[in-house]
């Protein structure tokens, strides 16, 4: 299932310092592989925020499902803007908060995207004001985030609640790692590259790179095709032609609206349904090359 388009904000009020550095990271323009900031300022208690675009993907996981069993060329191609991202963050080279479990996806062209939630945030609600249920940074101890406290006066304090593993290299590098578990087996890149990735999951930079290197040297890249199930052969746009008619008797106008028409929209069967023009030709050639072979048979 592909998810839709949508933009998420977040307020800096758990550790201004590192969601800053998140902001400037993805404001300078970071790559196509990692969500991009397109508004930056501040909520209404005067922290930073900032409005992140997360495009239309399909999860990591689902992505693979419809896939099946990879080439080793299609898992380079998924794997190596991961392992990528992954090295820059293990060498300080860009801040990666939290990769959720939907945070990696793919998609319609076979681009990876990587959507992590900032570090040091909480998401912003509708109206403007920040998650009610954390707590506030200019009263909250500064230890680590899984034991962050908060306390106000005549009040009892209140523990943030608990994320994910907050270690988005490693999640990247197990991202990773899921797509290679759908190659073959039997692949020889997989005989070394699998302890190699088992070991870049808690290494450093050094130990990322070295599965980038071997990952690249697996095979060409090829490109993500997605195929289509039967069920989506046959879309729910409404038949018919457009609703402005031509004049009376213009013939070659209403021809050629015609014509447009089947081509964009496929051929109407019924008053729901249209076949694509291309599954129509190809249909048509394949029964032209049936009866050819089955005539010369006889």
């Amino acid at each position: 299932m592909t998810t839709a388009e949508r933009r998420e904000r977040w307020c800096g009020a758990l550790d201004p310092s590192a969601f800053a550095r998140w902001v400037a990271d993805r404001s300078a323009g970071c790559g196509a592989h990692l969500v991009p900031v397109v508004r930056v300022g501040r909520c209404p208690d005067g922290h930073l925020a900032a409005e992140v675009l997360r495009p239309a993907v399909r999860p990591l996981g689902e992505a693979l499902d419809v896939l099946g069993a990879p080439t080793e060329g299609v898992a380079v191609t998924l794997t190596v803007p991961l392992l990528q991202v992954a090295v820059r963050a293990r060498a300080g080279a860009v801040e990666v908060g939290t990769v959720p479990q939907d945070g990696v996806g793919v998609d319609e062209s076979g681009a990876v995207l990587v959507a992590d939630v900032p570090p040091g945030a909480v998401p912003i609600h509708a109206d403007g004001a920040c998650a009610a249920d954390l707590p506030r940074q200019d009263t909250c101890a500064t230890g680590p985030r899984s034991d962050r406290t908060c306390t106000e006066p005549g009040r009892q304090p209140v523990r943030a609640p608990l994320r994910d593993d907050p270690d988005g290299p490693r999640q990247l590098v197990l991202a990773a790692r899921m797509v290679w578990d759908r190659v073959d087996a039997r692949a020889p890149a997989r005989r070394a590259l699998d302890p190699v990735l088992d070991a870049a999951k808690d290494g450093d930079a050094a130990l990322v790179a070295e599965a980038l290197d071997l990952v690249t040297a697996a095979a060409p890249p090829r490109p993500v095709r997605w195929t289509r199930p039967v069920s989506d052969l046959f879309d729910g746009r409404p038949a018919g032609l457009p609703p402005r008619d031509p004049a009376p008797g213009d013939v070659g106008v209403l021809l050629v609206r015609s014509v447009r028409d089947v081509v964009e929209r496929g051929i109407p069967l019924g008053a729901a349904r249209r076949l694509p023009l291309r599954h129509a030709v190809v249909g048509v050639v394949l029964a032209g090359g049936l009866a050819t072979a089955a005539t010369s048979v006889l």
